[in-house]
């Protein structure tokens, strides 16, 4: 079934962009030996975990996405914060071959999962699908209703959690993300609140693991979003003292 996004990679004659999240090394080494093979594939990065690989996708904007969703690399949380902030890229799932995997993919929006066990056809002709803009996944589940049902209760209680989600920022890490807001720059920040700018830096390297954005700008969004920033009581940046000549 096609999916809404761009011209896919092969229909407009180019390779397939992808990114490879793996934790486990020793797998890692497999998979990246059986997709350098792969003809029209081309390999633009690899990380251990979404939250690593947060920058890359951005950068990169890779036409699939390939994920071992297996605890060691952040679960489906991180990885539902990665697709969200890279929309057209299509994700594909690499695990267990159970029930579990199946709603896993579904929970982070996945268009395909594989096998962990799965031989290197499988592999490839899984990722060029996706990448041709297939949604196997959702095929896949509607021929089980089962699992429908689990994934809806799954996506009520999502809804749930989601409305009492507390706040996972610290008074500080809200103190800068507001002057972010404001339109302030580090040096700006550091300032202001009298620390180093170092430390800014830090902070906000922090917020962006917390909250599975790649920048400032997705970092405001997420929080006033979630209602822990009020983007009207963000104050003038001319408040904001200016820097020392």
């Amino acid at each position: 079934m096609a999916r809404s996004r761009p011209t896919p990679a092969r229909a407009s004659g180019r390779q397939i962009r992808l990114v490879v999240i793996e934790p486990t090394a020793i797998l890692g080494v497999g998979v990246r030996e059986i997709l350098d093979q792969a003809e029209g594939i081309d390999v633009v990065g690899y990380a251990a975990t979404p939250a690593e690989a947060i920058a890359l996708v951005d950068h990169e904007a890779p036409d699939v996405v390939l994920v071992d969703i297996g605890p060691e690399s952040g679960g489906t949380e991180e990885t539902r914060r990665l697709h969200h902030g890279a929309p057209n890229s299509a994700f594909v799932i690499m695990g267990p071959d159970d029930d579990a995997s199946i709603i896993g993919a579904a929970e982070v929006g996945a268009v395909a999962r594989v096998s962990e066990t799965a031989d290197p056809a499988e592999l490839v002709a899984t990722i060029r699908r996706a990448a041709d803009g297939e949604d196997s996944l959702k095929d896949e589940i509607l021929g089980r209703l089962d699992l429908v049902e689990q994934i809806v209760d799954g996506m009520r209680e999502a809804i749930i959690t989601d409305a009492i989600l507390p706040i996972v920022l610290t008074p500080r890490e809200l103190e800068i993300l507001t002057l972010v807001a404001a339109g302030s720059h580090n040096r700006e920040i550091s300032e202001s609140l009298g620390i180093s700018e170092q430390t800014v830096k830090n902070h906000l390297s922090t917020m962006f693991h917390k909250l599975g954005v790649p920048n400032r700008t997705r970092a405001v969004m997420y929080a006033s979003r979630q209602g822990w920033l009020d983007l009207a009581d963000v104050p003038d940046r001319r408040s904001v003292p200016a820097l020392s000549e």
